[in-house]
């Protein structure tokens, strides 16, 4: 199609693969066709409800057939769809929620013992007009809460005349979705994505990532809620052909058997996890030879956990890694099939065939190969900016429109990148990208802190924890123990400083600045 969206591109492949399996969960098994019927279904009684084209509707829960199929209904029905991270407590998804103006929110009824529904309303959530839960609810809120399988049913809807029209009116220059990623000013940002430079992503992530077949089956293990797990997760796949299994939660005896069961061929892990799968007692008498490509990244990956993977995790197996970021939809960069360990190790590979990479100095101009500085990227899915933030928006691009990433790293020889620090100050825990910007203002409310700065330290485990300095207010009596609990409730659990020290003041430098520097010389 001349003007594709991400929609009509997903019924192409129905109309070619409809009778194969799409989506694989312990319960069923659901072909293309099926796929596409119950997410016409969705889009046809969000219409019924009043949503039209550009209209923002966020998905919060754990990956699901039902994620998959919502998230294809509200792209049927020209929506906006806004993912919000299952780790997020109330406070942050509202301000998610109420920045990008959702008129409805999927979720999980509850997940463990936290109740989704519950922190919903507890929330000033103006624009949002109802809730649809993945479940049955204990909400007593009915008239704003209705379950996914009745808003399916759901008599007050479009017909199917008017869907398709919507479906024919949808361009690739309309938003498919808006991810809110961080920044150092401690609020959330949502970065711009249309359905051009979705498909851009998709397509060079088919391509140069995951080199699929139709015969592909994808366990995606990344949260739907970023892009590792939805644009590059299961978003490709089902325009691709290929069979995705959603998993909700890491358990390596349960994703061991699930590999061998399904013969899963691609699979994407955070090194902790294949970590674990190595580790893990049932890993030598598992069949894992369908394996064909894992994939990691994020953090540092010893050479040793390569090589480990490359040897027991499947016979002929490639490991690969890669940079990205939300404002480019995905990956920016990957390794080659046949770059050795040290390589895969120590690098994030060269650029995608469709981006554009560039190391540049503080005053935006490209610096010589081998130094370091701050990398820019450019390419057809690289976002257009923020919503509304035409300030960060301008400051996010060089004159030559090279976003810049606000890491710092360098490039050898051979063009791969080699990250050497966070300039904006991020660090990660297990993968996850934590701002201490963001921690700091959410922490700053807690009654007794005067103020507070945080860092990220070593942790053998997850790589990096946060370290948060807190200057107690005048006559305050806290505990550390007492700090941790207030975060836990109050932030994604990643987010929450592991550590806590009272000081009675924190360094300042010339400019009135906390001096970072100086505190992680302290730590």
């Amino acid at each position: 199609m001349d003007d594709p969206t991400l929609y009509r591109r997903f019924q192409q492949t129905v109309a070619s693969f409809g009778d194969r399996v799409c989506i694989t969960t312990d319960d069923v098994n659901l072909t293309y066709r099926e796929v596409e019927a119950a997410s016409r279904e969705v889009a046809a009684a969000l219409m019924g409800l009043g949503i039209e084209r550009g209209d923002r509707i966020a998905i919060w829960g754990v990956n699901s057939a039902e994620w998959i199929i919502a998230a294809l209904g509200i792209q049927a029905a020209g929506g906006v769809l806004i993912p919000i991270g299952t780790r997020l407590r109330g406070r942050e998804a509202a301000g998610i929620l109420n920045d990008g103006r959702a008129r409805i929110v999927f979720c999980d009824p509850t997940f463990g013992d936290f109740d989704y529904v519950a922190a919903l309303l507890e929330q000033d959530l103006p624009t949002v007009e109802r809730l649809v839960t993945f479940g049955v609810s204990g909400a007593k809120d009915t008239d704003k809460v209705m379950s996914f399988e009745q808003l399916r049913k759901s008599e007050t809807r479009a017909d199917a005349a008017a869907l398709d029209a919507r479906i024919a009116a949808g361009s690739g220059d309309d938003l498919s979705d808006l991810i809110f990623t961080s920044g150092t000013t401690g609020r959330p940002k949502g970065v711009l994505m249309t359905h051009r430079k979705s498909l851009a992503a998709c397509d060079v992530q088919a391509k140069d990532v995951d080199q699929f077949t139709h015969e592909d089956v994808f366990a995606v293990t990344f949260p739907f809620a970023h892009n590792a797990g939805y644009r590059a997760g299961w978003q490709v796949s089902v325009l691709y052909g290929v069979r995705v299994i959603p998993v909700s939660t890491f358990d390596p005896t349960r994703l061991l058997a699930l590999i061998e069961k399904e013969g899963v061929t691609v699979l994407p892990v955070a090194p902790p996890v294949a970590q674990g799968l190595l580790d893990h007692p049932d890993r030598a008498r598992t069949d894992l030879s369908s394996l064909r490509i894992i994939s990691t990244g994020g953090t540092v990956i010893p050479v040793k956990l390569v090589e480990d993977m490359r040897a027991y995790m499947g016979s002929g197996t490639v490991v690969k890694t890669g940079y990205g970021l939300t404002e480019a939809a995905g990956s920016l960069t990957v390794t080659r099939d046949d770059d050795p360990p040290e390589v895969v190790a120590r690098t994030v590979g060269r650029a995608l065939s469709n981006i554009e990479l560039k190391i540049v100095g503080p005053d935006g101009e490209e610096l010589p190969q081998g130094e370091t500085g701050e990398v820019a990227a450019r390419g057809p899915q690289i976002t257009s900016g923020y919503l509304d933030n035409p300030e960060a928006t301008a400051a996010a691009f060089t004159a030559d429109g090279f976003l810049l990433t606000g890491d710092a790293g360098w490039l050898d020889e051979a063009g791969n990148l080699h990250l050497t620090d966070r300039i904006k100050d991020m660090y990660l825990v297990g993968g996850f990208n934590c701002y201490p910007a963001e921690i700091e203002h959410v922490m700053r409310t807690m009654p007794g802190i005067s103020s507070v700065a945080v860092i990220g330290v070593d942790d053998p485990r997850l790589g990096q924890v946060g370290l948060a300095f807190v200057v107690p207010a005048k006559g305050a009596d806290l505990t550390e123990a007492d700090v941790i609990a207030w975060c836990r409730a109050e932030m994604a659990n990643y987010k929450v400083p592991r550590a806590v020290r009272f000081v009675d003041a924190l360094p300042l430098n010339a400019t009135g600045k906390v001096a970072k520097v100086e505190l992680r010389a302290i730590a």
